[in-house]
């Protein structure tokens, strides 16, 4: 049975310490991203009570995802203090994972050990592997990933031509993925049923209908377990 590292994490889409300004009328703050829920405020380190101030829309957006606003219940006083805030953000806004829901990173467990994954979940790592590594930047196996990172950044306007590429090239490295599973299970390879693709059932693209740089790709396919492994993959168009 194989194993990998475990390196796909849920992103929280959590901003840290987002350092923001107080406005001249000395009650707003305005963050750059839209707030979903959870903020903090600071002031000068100093946490700042939630109770002295509240979310509102604020009368100066215009963009549903942009209307939020922290606003202080009283004139802040100090004119030395500065400001920094947390707070959770739309995923589709979040600077750190850029939409795409996770982040590629390396986790621990409490002994301090590596997270591994097997079975059905190592297959579906592979899977994301394989979608989103760049064809050719692997010069011991050339022959891996996809061409999705150049179409992403051509100028490509027919959006359904665009879908329908990318398609296209997630079922076909599937395919090679596939075959290569078959060579290694020929040569011995003590693997799983759960890690091995079996079919490829279905692939389909679209454009978020929040956002129109962001498309969605989901993948459905099977292990030879028989289990259904369902995938979805952000990608971020350049705009």
């Amino acid at each position: 049975m194989s194993f990998d590292i475990n390196l796909t994490t849920v992103c929280n889409h959590k901003i840290y310490r987002e350092p923001v300004t107080l406005s001249s009328d000395r009650r707003s703050l305005r963050v750059s991203q839209p707030i979903a829920s959870t903020v903090e405020v600071f002031a000068s380190n100093d946490k700042v009570n939630s109770s002295k101030y509240a979310i509102i829309d604020d009368p100066t957006m215009i963009d549903v995802y942009k209307g939020k606003m922290i606003y202080l219940n009283q004139n802040w006083a100090s004119l030395e203090d500065y400001f920094e805030v947390n707070y959770y953000t739309i995923s589709n806004f979040c600077p750190k994972c850029q939409g795409v829901k996770s982040v590629d990173d390396v986790s621990y467990n409490v002994q301090g050990d590596f997270f591994i994954i097997r079975d059905e979940r190592l297959l579906l790592q592979n899977m994301e592997k394989f979608t989103i590594t760049e064809i050719f930047s692997n010069p011991f196996h050339t022959f891996i990933g996809t061409s999705l990172v150049k179409m992403l950044g051509s100028k490509i306007a027919d959006r359904n031509y665009l879908a329908t590429k990318i398609t296209q090239e997630i079922s076909t490295t599937l395919s090679v993925f596939r075959d290569l599973q078959s060579q290694y299970v020929a040569t011995g390879r003590p693997v799983s049923l759960g890690e091995l693709l079996d079919t490829v059932d279905n692939v389909k693209v679209a454009f978020d209908t929040q956002d129109p740089t962001i498309l969605r790709a989901d993948i459905t396919c099977h292990a030879k377990s028989g289990k259904s492994v369902d995938y979805t993959q952000y990608l971020k168009r350049v705009a």
